[in-house]
């Protein structure tokens, strides 16, 4: 017989289990067993009052203790102590994050974390530690933890910070006061464990949207905190929080890059399995084919009973996650625009090819590049499916035929130096995974923008940029913050070319099309602030000249003549 625990600061698990059949015998808890928090002294008269007549009467040939604060140092500490109930048992005492890492993914690779009354992370090749984020408790660190949230949202209730009707709710709910609270937070020890204790609230009201945001946010400390450094991106996590909060971890894994592999409330099953030999199968596993997290619930619910403020400053709120996904893209949109500039200098062209909303912000910004650069309209070149028809308004099934992007690129006379920008804010448009198909097989240069991972359309591309945005704030209405991040990637692909291929001085726009007055003077006054002249001379010049490059050129080569 085998004894593993599974010992956090709060509680304990214990199982007797067969290790020959991978059964469980017998089950039972204690108190949690953390040796930087309890003395040896109490960890002695734990076991020896708690565990040891738990296990009267069974031949336990091995202990497997897996526990928080089991460092090396503290490892033979918990190991001689554990001898005292099995003086014949073959003890080992390991760490919390060892016990994960058996359960969920036993001698394989993978991202493993904990999040539970505190969180830890390691990543595991082979099932050793290759890379590793320093926990270092509650106070410096367990992001994502219950104490992590029960401590945001205490904070926020007492400052005056959340809600009014959570607050409310909060004291109502819990009959504390302030002075309650301090005097468990500062005065009674175990103050992690008591914060970790207000999850159970957060959990039963993370339909309201100040809480599911603490709860997302307190996630994205720990994913950001963490895990941003680890080079494997497949999480398994283990822990209450893990469990019960799956569905916003998930989510904000997701928009960070990584996969949620499975969840696991406890390792104790997994850890019986490893012991027994059993091949590890990923813990509550669900087989993650393509998920169109552009198309997943909203994280708001009745809508129509928002006032207006709270429906602002809810899509307000998430409109602020648009940049940092774009941001995250960067390397993708270098890659692109620098493959795409010596292309322009040699006489390329750019397509922007997409469908509905996606076609509409590509055709948008082509036609903002010759006014703003002055380049002709042949060079950045918007396809929308459908054709300008569908600029204004949807046509029937335009964006469904796999073979029609290719047919409206053909009529271009497409050549190698080309490139090809599909945008679909799905990534599974076929209109635009069919062009970028036949676009790549061609020579073509290829890229895809899109808010979902590994996307159809990502898969034919030379260059995938994907923006995860999470959920639309009206769930599948992609023309929000998907559209948003579009325009800003395109804004970026076109900006940083003009610049790569001269199209701007300094920071000015010394190309654009004099198209109206405004500009007119616009151009005028770039001259006076680059060559000093006074306004009627600049005007002259410009004029003369038909852009402010061509007008200072013109007069630094031949000075005064050029008026």
């Amino acid at each position: 017989m085998i004894l593993i625990a599974d010992g956090g600061s709060t509680k304990c698990d214990w199982v007797i289990a067969d290790s020959s059949k991978a059964e469980i015998v017998k089950s039972f808890q204690t108190e949690g067993i953390n040796p930087f928090a309890k003395s040896e002294e109490q960890i002695y008269t734990l076991l020896k009052d708690s565990v040891a007549p738990q296990i009267e009467g069974y031949n336990i040939e091995r202990i497997a203790f897996f526990g928080a604060g089991v460092t090396v140092e503290k490892s033979a500490i918990m190991q001689n102590l554990l001898k005292n109930i099995a003086p014949e048992a073959d003890v080992a005492a390991q760490s919390d994050m060892e016990a994960a890492a058996k359960s969920a993914i036993g001698d394989g690779d993978g991202v493993v974390v904990i999040l539970g009354t505190g969180s830890n992370s390691a990543c595991y090749e082979s099932g050793a530690v290759v890379e590793k984020v320093a926990s270092l408790g509650y106070i410096l660190g367990d992001e994502g933890s219950g104490a992590h949230l029960g401590k945001t949202l205490v904070s926020d209730c007492l400052k005056g910070v959340a809600p009014r009707h959570i607050t409310e709710l909060f004291y109502a709910e819990t009959n504390l006061t302030q002075a309650d609270i301090l005097e468990a937070v500062y005065r009674k020890g175990q103050a992690n464990r008591y914060l970790a204790g207000f999850a159970k609230f957060i959990s039963s009201h993370l339909d309201d949207s100040y809480i599911y945001h603490l709860v997302e946010g307190c996630f994205e400390q720990f994913v950001h905190r963490n895990l941003a450094g680890y080079s494997h991106k497949n999480i398994y996590a283990v822990g209450s929080i893990a469990y019960y909060f799956r569905e916003v971890l998930d989510r904000v894994l997701l928009r960070e890059g990584f996969t949620l592999k499975s969840v696991a409330k406890s390792p104790i099953k997994g850890l019986v399995d490893y012991y027994s030999g059993v091949t590890q199968s990923c813990i509550d596993e669900e087989e993650h084919h393509f998920y169109k997290i552009t198309e997943s619930p909203s994280y708001y619910n009745n809508l129509e009973s928002m006032s207006v403020g709270d429906c602002l400053r809810s899509i307000s709120y998430e409109d602020h996650h648009v940049a940092d996904a774009v941001q995250r893209a960067l390397p993708q949109i270098e890659s692109l625009v620098e493959q795409l500039i010596p292309r322009l200098k040699k006489g390329g062209r750019l397509f922007y090819m997409g469908a509905g909303t996606s076609g509409r912000l590509g055709v948008l910004d082509a036609s903002e590049v010759p006014p703003t650069f002055g380049m002709p309209p042949t060079v950045i070149i918007g396809i929308i499916a459908g054709g300008d028809t569908a600029l204004r308004n949807p046509v029937e099934g335009a964006e469904d035929d796999t073979e029609q992007g290719w047919r409206d690129l053909e009529r271009f006379n497409p050549t190698p130096l080309d490139t090809v920008v599909g945008i679909a804010a799905s990534g599974t448009t076929p209109y635009v995974v069919g062009v970028l198909r036949r676009a790549r097989q061609e020579g073509l240069l290829t890229a895809s923008i899109a808010s979902n991972r590994n996307s159809a359309a990502a898969e034919e591309a030379h260059i995938a940029i994907e923006t995860i945005v999470g959920p639309e704030f009206v769930t599948g209405s992609s023309r929000m913050k998907s559209g948003t991040a579009q325009k800003m990637v395109c804004n970026m692909i076109t900006t940083a070319a003009m610049i790569g291929i001269g199209r701007v001085k300094g920071n000015r726009m010394v190309n654009m099309q004099l198209s109206n007055k405004k500009l007119v003077d616009r151009g005028t006054r770039m001259i006076v602030d680059i060559l000093g002249l006074d306004y009627k001379q600049a005007h002259r010049l410009l004029l003369l000249h038909g852009s402010v490059q061509k007008a200072v050129e013109a007069y630094q080569n031949a000075g005064l003549e050029g008026l």
